[in-house]
This record gives structure tokens, C-alpha cells and sequence, in this order.
């Protein structure tokens, strides 16, 4: 659980930093529209989302292996990181691996189907147990009248 909050807290730390980055560059890209300086404008385009990507990809990452582990948790089979298979992107700035929306879409969708089915199994197992309890105060509450 600390380890979980952890991390939620080191996400939402790269989560802000890369809106602060673009959010420092928005002047500037303001004043190059207005001055019709269309290559100034792309550069500092270009490199506000590169010094934004160090930030974003760090927690991409982190949100993929949380997704990843859940999925072995449930024994499920994860995609392999091939940049090919659409499933996973390779991170420009580390080099890390992260899933694409797609991935992330179907793994997603894998793991709630698999949670679903193992707790339709424990609420069967508790209908039962409850029916067979309610039988068994029915019974003794006869026997004592």
C-alpha cells in the first residue's frame, strides 16, 4: 500500500512537471504565432515536447508496469515488447518500455473479464453458504419451539 501510494505520489510529481513545461513554453509559442516566425514556432515546439517526453514517459512507464503486474498477478499472459506488435512503444528519451492505448486498453479489459470471473465464484460459494446458514438457524430455531 505505501509502495502503491509511493508511486501515485512520483506520478503525479511527473504529471505536473510536464504541464509546467509546456505550460513555459506557451508564451513564447504565443509570441512567434503572432510574429509569423513559423520555424522559431516548431523549434520551441519540438523542444518543449522533448523536455515534457522525459516527464511523461517516466510515468507511462510506471503506469504500464502497474498494469503489468496486476495482469501477472492474475496469471495472465502479457504482450511481448515488440515495438511492432502495436501493444508497446520504446521510450526516445530512456529508452523504456511502456504500452500504447491500445495495450493498455486490452490488458485492462483482460484483467477486469479475469476479477470478474473469480468473484462470480466466491459469490456463488457465498449464496450458497448463506442459504445453507439461513437453513440451518431455520431448523434450530424449530427444534427450540
Amino acid at each position: 500500500m505505501i509502495a502503491w501510494i509511493r508511486e501515485e505520489l512520483k506520478l503525479r510529481k511527473w504529471d505536473r512537471k510536464a504541464q509546467e513545461i509546456r505550460a513555459s513554453y506557451a508564451e513564447e509559442i504565443r509570441k512567434l504565432d503572432a510574429a509569423k516566425d513559423w520555424n522559431g514556432r516548431n523549434g520551441i515546439i519540438s523542444l518543449s515536447a522533448f523536455e515534457a517526453s522525459e516527464y511523461e514517459d517516466e510515468a507511462a512507464t510506471i503506469r504500464s508496469n502497474r498494469i503489468v503486474r496486476r495482469a501477472l498477478r492474475l496469471s495472465l499472459p502479457v504482450p511481448p515488447k515488440v515495438e511492432d506488435s502495436g501493444q508497446w512503444w520504446q521510450s526516445q528519451t530512456y529508452g523504456t518500455w511502456a504500452l500504447t492505448n491500445v495495450g493498455t486498453y486490452e490488458l485492462r479489459r483482460a484483467i477486469r473479464i479475469e476479477e470478474k470471473e473469480r468473484r462470480e465464484v466466491w459469490l456463488a460459494w457465498g449464496g450458497m453458504l448463506v442459504s445453507v446458514l439461513s437453513l440451518v438457524v431455520a431448523i434450530i430455531a424449530l427444534l427450540k419451539s
